[in-house]
């Protein structure tokens, strides 16, 4: 089966063949109970020692890890390992210390899930595995395959290679991100270029342009041609500002929410190359006197989750300033390329509009974050986006962009206050320039008042 063609550049990624895990087995998922069964062998796990653990869903059960001679290892976090993100962690043992540099690990699993339908669950969001009746959602950020965690450098090592066989009785169609949809009940997906797979299975019919895939929608072939004319004039601004070519086709899901959603509200999220929006049909994004959106508030929505090429796969933050260089960075961007097509006025009226929304946010100086989780939603959002701007009017467009690049060429670094600094001065922004940043902005509490 071809796949589809991803644009992912190893230089960048900072992780070499050798370092790539690759997932090898089988998922069942029951659509009417919510169960999920899983026998997988990751393999190819990077050399880290003894600083290393399994990261899986809390919601599954371990039945059991085996090594590489298939024999049943004890594993830490028997009765419960600590929290990392919406994941328990775990660790296989040899006598009684952790098990130094396992080449392959075998890992049994199950755990069943709610199915939200009539009764919903008071948040959805990317980390959640969702069943709605329809369809099953699983990301990356759910840990619903075994992750890598490496413990000295601080990351989630959630991009594999895989080859697994996926059934789902009763599902009409199956995803998995990395490779082409199929048709149910069971299909085998694979990918040789590192990716974090995303699971969406259920009833749903699937679109096709010349640039992209559509799960669950349900839009024309004008629709169709408008919503795509606007996401290659969104990818040519970034590739041309940023340096970096954004070629990959994405894949568009529309899912409904587990949550309840007031009229008006959505929300999206990308597991990339797929990007995925819950309370919204892309089709009635689409003006259907014009060939453009109807709302000029899309453009942004949409350029934010198509920023995410750059800062979440081209860079994948970490560390402290995780949600700055994930969230912040995508915002900041989704802002650029709106104001480049409607002008100045549009960035204005944007931070104009959020600086009302933060009168009364006590920011933390982002110099002083000591966990990603002090970056909340406002924050990252919200506030984190001006003071990019910030640093925009002290430096210039130009520069920012080149900043912006320097980022997304580092290698393998702890994304915190001290990578922002050194790459900030590394693309050639002064110390006096920088000074004058932290000053106006990193340690004002009048830093919204400032951008312009």
């Amino acid at each position: 089966m071809r796949k589809i063609a991803f644009f992912i550049l190893s230089l960048i990624s900072g992780i070499t063949s050798a370092q790539i895990p690759h997932l090898n087995g089988q998922v069942d998922i029951n659509m009417k109970t919510g169960q999920i069964t899983c026998d997988f062998t990751l393999s190819k796990i990077p050399n880290l020692s003894k600083d290393y653990q399994i990261v899986l869903n809390k919601g599954f059960n371990i039945k059991a890890i085996k090594d590489a001679e298939n024999n049943t290892v004890k594993y830490s976090g028997f009765y419960g390992g600590a929290m990392r993100g919406e994941g328990l962690t775990y660790a296989p043992l040899f006598k009684d210390s952790t098990m130094v540099n396992p080449k392959r690990l075998h890992i049994l699993y199950t755990g069943a899930f709610p199915i939200y339908t009539d009764t919903l669950n008071f948040i959805d969001f990317k980390g959640l595995i969702a069943f709605n009746g329809k369809t099953m959602r699983a990301a990356d950020q759910s840990k619903w395959y075994p992750i890598i965690y490496d413990v000295k450098n601080d990351r989630l090592i959630e991009q594999v290679t895989f080859n697994i066989q996926v059934s789902a009785k009763g599902a009409k169609t199956i995803f998995v991100n990395g490779d082409l949809p199929q048709s149910g009940p069971a299909g085998r997906f694979k990918s040789d270029i590192a990716i974090a797979p995303m699971l969406f299975v259920g009833d749903y019919g699937v679109q096709k342009t010349d640039g992209a895939l559509f799960l669950n929608t349900n839009m024309n072939q004008r629709q169709l041609s408008v919503f795509e004319q606007n996401i290659a004039e969104m990818k040519a601004y970034f590739s041309k500002n940023l340096k970096i070519p954004y070629n990959t086709k994405n894949v568009f899901i529309e899912h409904e929410p587990v949550e309840k959603f007031n009229k008006g509200r959505s929300w999206g999220f990308v597991a990339f190359p797929t990007i995925a929006f819950a309370g919204i049909k892309l089709g009635d994004m689409i003006d259907n006197q014009k060939p453009q959106l109807k709302d000029s508030t899309d453009y942004p929505f949409i350029a934010h989750e198509i920023g995410h090429y750059y800062f979440g796969n081209v860079l994948q933050p970490n560390s402290t300033l995780f949600w700055f260089f994930l969230e912040s960075t995508a915002e900041y961007l989704s802002v650029k390329a709106s104001e480049e097509k409607f002008g100045k006025i549009f960035a204005t009226k944007y931070f104009q509009d959020r600086s009302k929304q933060l009168k009364n946010f006590k920011a933390k100086p982002l110099n002083t974050i000591t966990d990603m989780n002090d970056i909340s939603g406002t924050y990252r959002y919200s506030y984190g986006p001006f003071l990019l701007r910030g640093l925009e009017q002290i430096i210039g467009e130009k520069q920012m962009f080149k900043f912006l690049n320097t980022c997304l060429m580092a290698k393998a670094e702890a994304t915190d206050y001290s990578f922002f600094k050194r790459n900030a001065l590394k693309s050639g922004i002064s110390p006096k320039q920088w000074d004058t940043f932290e000053k106006d902005f990193i340690l004002s509490e009048n830093a919204v008042s400032l951008v312009k």
